[in-house]
């Protein structure tokens, strides 16, 4: 190396790069590789993800439920969903549908009902209609809050992925933050390279 004094300052900072993005490489797909353990006796290595699935699965879970979303959240969207202006809007169409049908089945007799008396059972069997469906909302909002297991749904959704599914999703989200993570592995290791290079430079 005496004879080339530039030769470490062009090797050393490539072999550090190379093994730098190579390992940052490897650390990325032993995020989910591989799937199933593999080696032999106690020399057994399994990806992160795939060995963790469980624990992953609860905290995420836990998360969604304590941060995210609550089945008291859930159920108060189903109260509100069940007693809001667009279902009371259909469900009064639908009424107002149903009495003209009995209407026409009385025939001739339907004209010597008076209008105002039409009018009066339309609207009270809405008011029976509504109240019922506010009812129903009420019940929905206490039962689902007491029943909804959110955390666990979560939980068993996640625990159903197909782990190639999980990866396709992962590698789908961050696939540009994971690049970033092997560019850098290369970045890093050219500059230990060229520390490398400097001392072997003072050292001679």
């Amino acid at each position: 190396m005496s004879e080339n004094p530039w030769l470490p300052w062009i090797v050393f900072p490539l072999v550090g790069a190379l093994i730098g993005y190579a390992t940052n490489w490897l650390a990325v797909k032993m995020l989910f590789r591989p799937h199933r353990p593999k080696g032999f006796g106690p020399l057994r290595f399994q990806g992160v993800v795939p060995r963790r699935q469980e624990a992953l699965a609860e905290s995420i879970a836990e998360t969604v439920q304590d941060e995210l979303i609550s089945a008291e959240d859930v159920a108060a969207l189903v109260q509100t969903i069940a007693t809001s202006d667009a279902v009371r809007h259909k469900l009064k169409g639908r009424i107002d549908a149903l009495i003209s049908e009995q209407l026409q089945s009385l025939g001739p007799m339907a004209s010597f009902l008076p209008t105002d008396l039409v009018d009066k059972i339309k609207g009270r069997i809405e008011e029976e209609v509504f109240s019922f469906v506010d009812e129903m909302g009420h019940d929905l909002h206490g039962t689902l809050g007491e029943q909804l297991d959110l955390k666990q749904k979560v939980r068993e959704r996640i625990m159903a992925f197909e782990l190639d599914q999980m990866e396709r999703l992962v590698l789908r989200v961050a696939k540009k933050e994971l690049r970033h993570i092997e560019f850098l592995g290369g970045v890093l290791g050219l500059i230990v390279g060229l520390v490398e290079a400097g001392l072997l430079q003072l050292w001679n």
